[in-house]
């Protein structure tokens, strides 16, 4: 069987062991994996198909950390804006159109929406003898991204990451789902400017769980029919959250709101544009948290939405472009080669977040951003934000990770697709060393049985033992011998 050394730079094209291991780690069956690692600065990189294009799903929210820290700077706030035209401010009236210039912000809520218009009444301003106007001009192309899935859409993790985000772009609501064999009846609280219908049958757990799912079609303007089936809830409802469809009708409708409880007097309608006059002047802004507390977020909860705004942003910004999915891609391409030294070749960039499963990437392609993180620690301060093994974010409960001697030892993020396991970033090995790895895994399936229990919450992945046996000969710098079946 081939093999290579950890401390020397050796590739094979089949199977490969790290010295003579004691016992061969078998990959999941069927499946598909890429693993390479080294220590930071070194030339020698341990690999095994550390050339094969994998889908990275989450992980490449690395790349995008790394470019928005590089191009922004860690204080960098996004800025929605209120801007009037010059001089249209007369004895307490605005004679003229109020615009509301958005920029991606993806924690913009609507309380801060009422305290930015509230501004105006501190200005002694009640009445726009006009409209607000939603300025959406730096913004094009769809608020999906290419080659997310279509059923993943409803659900908040996909929330679209549009010029207009309020709330997360997420509406919450309830199901009645207490009789056995009736209709689920939803309950939409007051302020939810959304409409739900339903069909779904409430239905035992031991038959939700074989296979009737709660399905979501939406349709425009915010409208959601639910049909399939609800596990039965006694006592309290079923919580429902889902993804605004239509990003512009929630700004219309919630800026709409906000000015009434603002208490301002709007002669005209509120509507979004995307040409406003030249003339305007701001009157006042509200900034976002600062890249590194947005940063903090999308690492450690693998957030979405702030990866694609921050992507979106990007392309804005840094190649002077609307705000699109491909126009992010080609920003961090182009800031990671030009800032970084990192050519991404013929790797596949088609978001931000990883949601897409049109990405692809190589292992050792992460392992060089992992490796400029880390040499450029002192001035990125990247590493830190990273989920720790056991302790915080999406590693504080990975099975394969919470026991010694990998627990608190491994600082990575992870990433999680339909098939897909990943996980980048760094371990501070037995020796004390620190190890920059990626480890992918792709094309990751289970029996039926084990994929029930799995949507049942009964067990771990089974593929986390081989996860951990690999992390834990990387700690240990033993050898490592991997087999396929």
């Amino acid at each position: 069987m081939p093999k290579f050394f950890a401390s020397a730079l050796l590739f094979f094209s089949a199977a490969f062991a790290v010295g003579s291991a004691q016992a061969a780690i078998s990959v999941p069956e069927g499946s598909r994996i890429a693993l390479a690692f080294n220590e930071p600065g070194s030339t020698a990189i341990a690999s095994y198909h550390g050339d094969t294009f994998m889908t990275p799903a989450s992980t490449q929210k690395l790349l995008t950390a790394l470019a928005a820290t590089l191009y922004f700077g860690p204080e960098w706030q996004f800025k929605t804006r209120m801007l009037a035209p010059q001089g249209a401010i007369q004895n307490g009236v605005l004679k003229g159109d109020l615009v509301l210039q958005f920029d991606g912000a993806p924690d913009l809520t609507r309380q801060t929406l009422v305290n930015l218009l509230a501004y105006l009444k501190q200005q002694k301003i009640t009445q726009i003898e006009g409209d607000i106007l939603l300025d959406i001009s730096g913004y094009g192309g769809y608020d999906h991204g290419d080659g997310w899935s279509w059923n993943d859409l409803p659900i908040c993790f996909t929330a679209p990451a549009s010029a207009v985000i309020i709330d997360r772009n997420c509406v919450f609501a309830q199901l009645k789902a207490d009789q056995l064999g009736a209709v689920a009846q939803p309950i939409i609280p007051a302020g939810q400017p959304i409409t739900i219908t339903s069909e779904a049958r409430i239905v035992t757990q031991q038959e939700y769980y074989s296979g009737c799912d709660l399905r979501v079609d939406m349709n425009s303007s915010n409208n959601y029919h639910l049909t399939g089936c609800i596990p039965q809830q006694v006592g309290s409802p079923w919580p429902l959250s889902f993804a605004i469809t239509d990003p512009t009708a929630w700004g219309v409708q919630l800026v709409s709101w906000a000015a009434k409880r603002a208490e301002i007097n709007l002669t005209g309608q509120v509507k979004a544009v995307r040409h406003v006059p030249d003339n305007l002047v701001e009157l006042a802004h509200v900034p976002s948290a600062p890249l590194k507390k947005l940063l903090d977020r999308m690492l450690k909860k693998s957030d979405n939405l702030i990866a694609d705004s921050l992507s979106r942003a990007l392309g804005h910004y840094y190649l002077n472009r609307a705000a699109s999915y491909a126009a992010g891609a080609d920003a961090v391409r182009g800031i990671l080669k030009n800032k970084a030294g990192i050519d991404l070749g013929s790797a596949l960039l088609a978001d931000g977040s990883g949601l897409s499963a049109h990405n692809l990437i190589t292992a050792k392609q992460m392992l060089q951003v992992l490796d400029y993180m880390a040499l450029h620690d002192d001035e990125l301060h990247i590493i830190e934000l990273l989920p720790v093994a056991g302790m915080s974010g999406t590693l504080g409960s990975r099975g394969s990770v919470q026991n010694p001697p990998l627990v608190k030892n491994v600082t990575a993020k992870t990433g999680t697709l339909q098939n897909v396991s990943n996980l980048a970033g760094f371990m501070k090995t037995a020796s004390g060393k620190r190890k920059a790895f990626v480890l992918m895994t792709n094309g990751l399936t289970f029996p039926p049985a084990v994929r029930q229990a799995l949507k049942a919450h009964r067990i771990a992945s089974p593929h986390y033992k081989f996860e951990r046996q690999i992390l834990e000969q990387i700690y240990r710098e033993a050898p490592i011998e991997i087999t396929e079946q």
